[in-house]
């Protein structure tokens, strides 16, 4: 799956009252990753993840992601971006 606005789901989660962690718990990741998702450092995201941040947050996944074939799994794309990072 491919996160077209980061910010919206900042948006989302800010409507609903989570902060990053909380978020990040209940869809079994770290904060980091909802941090990396937010800001567009972290694109691609496995499907089940998108699927999990669209529940918790009561928002139809369309509204947050696109569907792309071409989507890395979720580890691979923060290895990529933790890679990039530390260079």
């Amino acid at each position: 799956m491919y996160v077209p606005d980061g910010a919206k789901v900042r948006r989302w989660r800010k409507q609903r009252h989570y902060s990053q962690r909380d978020l990040a718990y209940l869809v079994r990741r770290t904060q980091s990753t909802i941090y990396l998702i937010e800001t567009g450092k972290l694109r691609a995201i496995s499907e089940d993840l998108a699927l999990a941040i669209a529940a918790r947050l009561d928002v139809p996944w369309e509204d947050l992601f696109e569907a792309r074939d071409d989507s890395l799994p979720a580890e691979a794309a923060t290895a990529a971006c933790i890679t990039s990072q530390s260079a």
